[in-house]
This record gives structure tokens, C-alpha cells and sequence, in this order.
């Protein structure tokens, strides 16, 4: 009876010292995670989710620089033939001639400009015809592509120009010449015709023209 007493109190001691044991690993536990560092935690990555934001610093992100680079521009397809704001004719205008007194369509826009003024090529082309008359008046024609023809009228050619030859946009063809001819008590000024495989347009379908006010 006295063995069997004994044994109960021995496997009393022994619960007893195990449950104190984990009580004892419990709290050292315990106090271990509490007084961690925040630094000692894996930090989660970020995900690629676009909802998810990442918090604010209170920093600004940088705005995107404007390029400062020159932006490239494409050149206009036709230029103006002359310096000269406004056209003193119009197209297809009623026009009266104060040389002849006659009165017609005018199938072309005029440009009032002084004798010597610069004549220029409105784009790329090849010299197809240049007419020296001093009725009719001096004329270069300007083959460019898409059966378009441009005939400066009232010109004097630049010297060493010749049918066939080549001429880029801009290039100086000649100049104003003086009044005469069938136009001589009109002024000096470059008469502008253009025309699409011999057919008459105006001139404005190519250029943005400005008309004098009369």
C-alpha cells in the first residue's frame, strides 16, 4: 500500500514538472516574438497587381521631362513663287486688260511686284518649256509629277536656265521683268498658271493664297 502511494506521488511530481517546463517554454516564447525586431521579419514582396499601390512616403514622383530636341517638321509639298503676301488677280476673275481693253476669264492669280523681284520653283521639277516673246511676254513651264504643270509668265529666265534642266523647290528661276507686251499698262507683276495633264486649276489648290482688297 505504502509502494503504490509512492508511485502515485512520483507520477504526481513528474506531471507537475512537465507542465511547469511548458509553462516555462510558453512564456520564453512569448517574450521572444514580443521583443523581436521589426528589422528581423521578411518583408513580403510586392506584387504586380496594378491595384495594389505602394504606400505613400510623402515623396513626389519626378514628371516625366519634356524631349528637348528640335522636332522635325516636314517641308511644305509647294512653296510660294515670290515674296509677296497677297495676289493682286485672282483666279478665274472677270478681267479687263488695260492694255488691249479686253475682257476675259482670268485663268490664272497675278502677283504686283517690282521688275527684278525673285522667281522661285514651288517644288521639284523639270524645265519643259521657256518662251522669250515680247507680245505674249516671257514664260518658264515646270513639269512636276502627277501631270502637274506650273508656267511663270512675264519673267526674265535666270541666266544658264535651259529646257530639261533640273530644279528643286525653291530654287530662283528668274525674275519679275518690266511691263510690256500685251500687258504692258498693267503693271510689272508674275502671272501664275497651273495646270493638271493641260488642264487649267487654280493656283490656290497648291498654295494658300491671300488676295489683295480692292
Amino acid at each position: 500500500m505504502k509502494e503504490e502511494n509512492t508511485k502515485k506521488k512520483r507520477i504526481y511530481y513528474i506531471l507537475l514538472a512537465a507542465g511547469a517546463l511548458l509553462l516555462a517554454a510558453a512564456i520564453v516564447l512569448t517574450v521572444w516574438f514580443t521583443t523581436r525586431r521589426a528589422d528581423d521579419f521578411v518583408e513580403v514582396p510586392p506584387t504586380d497587381d496594378p491595384g495594389t499601390l505602394p504606400p505613400d512616403d510623402g515623396t513626389e514622383e519626378p514628371e516625366p521631362s519634356e524631349p528637348t530636341g528640335p522636332s522635325e517638321q516636314e517641308s511644305p509639298a509647294y512653296v510660294r513663287p515670290i515674296a509677296v503676301e497677297a495676289c493682286s488677280v485672282e483666279y478665274d476673275a472677270i478681267y479687263t486688260s488695260a492694255t488691249t481693253d479686253f475682257i476675259y476669264r482670268h485663268k490664272a492669280v497675278d502677283f504686283a511686284a517690282e521688275a527684278g523681284t525673285e522667281v522661285y520653283a514651288m517644288a521639284d521639277g523639270t524645265v519643259s518649256v521657256i518662251s522669250l516673246s515680247e507680245e505674249l511676254g516671257n514664260l518658264i513651264t515646270i513639269a512636276h509629277s502627277d501631270g502637274l504643270t506650273v508656267t511663270y509668265r512675264f519673267v526674265e529666265p535666270k541666266e544658264g536656265l535651259a529646257v530639261g534642266a533640273a530644279v528643286k523647290q525653291g530654287d530662283v528661276i528668274g525674275t519679275v521683268a518690266e511691263a510690256y507686251g500685251s500687258e504692258a499698262a498693267d503693271g510689272t507683276h508674275l502671272h501664275l498658271e497651273t495646270a493638271v495633264n493641260g488642264t487649267p486649276v487654280d493656283p490656290n489648290t497648291y498654295l494658300d493664297l491671300t488676295y489683295s482688297e480692292k
